[in-house]
């Protein structure tokens, strides 16, 4: 039997490099980031015969983003303005509260991460059960499998910070699978990274 994974993209931030809500910026034809990211990380949950992603959802909540994800299991982040700690405690509850072995943590502007990229990372994991995650600009950093273990780590996170700190003590314990990702490295902050994107893919 497979270990129970839950996979959340986190996507409530406020977008303020990008001056607005970035989530609904189209990358790819009509599709939005936020969708392309649901329709990739879908791709990746059916065929791991796992549970399809949920989205952690705060600072633009309005029609178009409700369409996008309705049928994906909504969390709303209502402390979003705390940073991305907030989103990534609600990511690791919802792993809690399914009582899960492991949860795939994604970001939804990490737009070149490919479906290919995250089931590298399923598979690494269901290999010898460590947490596991992508290396970039010279670092580890998410997407990331990370262990139940670990939800604790993650619930006690503060500020505007993310989950690498927990990541590099697995590095330094020999206790993490590490996929070299560079495509991770690109994501979309600002309107300049989506215009180098839309050039890159046209």
């Amino acid at each position: 039997m497979k270990p129970n994974i839950v996979t959340v993209i986190l996507a409530a931030g406020a977008s303020s490099r990008f001056n607005g809500r970035k989530i609904t910026a189209k990358v790819q034809g009509d599709q939005s980031l936020l969708a392309h990211s649901i329709t990739t990380l879908n791709q990746v949950t059916t065929a791991a015969g796992i549970q399809t992603p949920a989205v952690v959802l705060g600072a633009h909540l309005n029609d178009e983003i409700m369409a996008i994800t309705s049928t994906s299991h909504r969390i709303i982040n209502h402390d979003w303005q705390q940073g991305l700690s907030s989103s990534v405690k609600q990511a690791a509850q919802y792993a809690i509260d399914h009582h899960a072995e492991a949860l795939l943590l994604v970001l939804a502007d990490q737009v070149a991460i490919t479906a290919q990229d995250y089931t590298r990372l399923v598979d690494a994991y269901y290999q010898n059960g460590l947490s596991s995650c992508a290396f970039y600009r010279e670092n580890v950093g998410v997407p990331a499998i990370f262990l139940a273990e670990d939800f604790a780590a993650l619930m006690s996170i503060e500020g505007d910070k993310g989950a690498k700190s927990i990541l590099k003590r697995h590095e330094k314990n020999n206790s993490l699978n590490i996929l070299t990702m560079e495509q991770a490295q690109f994501d979309i902050d600002t309107p300049a990274d989506l215009t180098r994107w839309l050039n890159q893919v046209s």
